[in-house]
């Protein structure tokens, strides 16, 4: 069944490295020259030294590499054989399901996750996996050209996001970027969910549950635990608390702008829904970041590696085509 992913935009940071450098081809050129490109064991990281791999996997077609294109499959593995689950159907009746832990082999290593990406020059399209996110596509680059001697100690791979303001057009200097913190409910407000899930749709954007609450971010300013829960006492059984935070720079009395170079490279792992940025063009200063929804096929629940990369590609091409972003692929 067709699965609906989100591709995002990303770009080289290009600042700290040298005059000229392009990914693609020194990608590529690493691969063929040091004798990788045939051979998955060789591309194997353990990023975290704690014997769960990082693999360049499937990648795009080596003949297809002469071209302004490369594309591949990132897969995260962790140590261990065990995998934990319930074995019956959950239409049986019973008073509780049965966890099990099924053995899949001293060789075998347990699917983290995956990501999907491709390359043009140093423009970068990717979909990211729940458990393996574009942070990591950074890593594995880095270490890969580390590793080759392409990058010295010190120097990394930044793939910085592009904002948008809400309407498309070019991100303007901007003084300041309001955010929202995800609503912290009274304790008899689950009726209410589907309206406090209406208002952050409306006002907010998604702010996802793994996303601090407002009474985090509070104590994140500082807030004592005794004021926290004095507001907290505030708070309706069937009611909630909002919070909406500017975020801006200031240099004596006066607010200095952030820069749309700041708030690419700052913003860049961040999910705007997890953020709460304030967008859709309704209010000042409102920003969305540049990607699009596409459906992928998919081979049980795993995405078709082929066809997520080739949505990849399909969008770069769009956006370029919509002047987006300044990426050519007749080079």
């Amino acid at each position: 069944m067709p699965a609906k992913t989100t591709i995002q935009y990303r770009q080289l940071k290009t600042d700290g490295l040298w005059e000229g450098i392009e990914l693609k081809p020194m990608l590529v050129d690493v691969l063929n020259r040091r004798g990788w490109a045939d051979n998955a064991k060789h591309r194997i990281l353990d990023l975290d030294q704690d014997h769960s791999f990082v693999i360049l996997n499937k990648v795009s077609d080596p003949d297809s590499w002469k071209g302004p294109v490369f594309a591949g499959q990132l897969i995260h593995l962790q140590e261990g054989a065990d995998v934990h689950a319930v074995m019956q159907s959950l239409e049986d009746d019973t008073s509780e399901y049965l966890v099990q832990s099924l053995n899949v082999g001293d060789t075998a290593r347990v699917l983290k996750g995956a990501l999907y990406f491709a390359v043009v020059g140093n423009h970068v399209g990717l979909i990211e996996g729940a458990q393996v996110r574009g942070r990591t596509l950074e890593r594995y680059l880095t270490a890969l050209l580390q590793r080759a001697g392409e990058l010295e100690a010190g120097q990394a791979v930044i793939l910085n996001g592009k904002f948008m303001a809400g309407d498309g057009k070019e991100l303007a200097e901007s003084t300041e970027m309001v955010v929202t913190a995800k609503p912290n409910l009274g304790r008899h407000a689950a009726a209410v969910q589907g309206a406090v899930d209406e208002m952050m749709a409306r006002e907010a954007g998604l702010a996802s549950e793994r996303g601090a609450t407002v009474f985090d971010v509070l104590a994140t300013l500082g807030w004592s635990t005794e004021a926290i829960e004095s507001l907290r006492a505030e708070v309706p059984d069937d009611g909630w608390i909002e919070g909406f935070f500017r975020v801006f720079i200031k240099e004596k009395r006066k607010r200095k702008p952030i820069s749309r170079a700041t708030i690419n490279e700052a913003l860049r792992n961040i999910d705007p829904a997890d953020l709460g940025l304030r967008g859709d063009g309704s209010e000042k200063n409102g920003v969305v970041k540049l990607s699009v929804q596409r459906t992928v096929t998919t081979n049980q629940s795993l995405l078709d590696p082929a066809n997520a990369m080739e949505q990849i590609v399909n969008a770069l091409r769009e956006w370029a085509a919509a002047g987006k972003i300044d990426c050519r692929f007749d080079t």
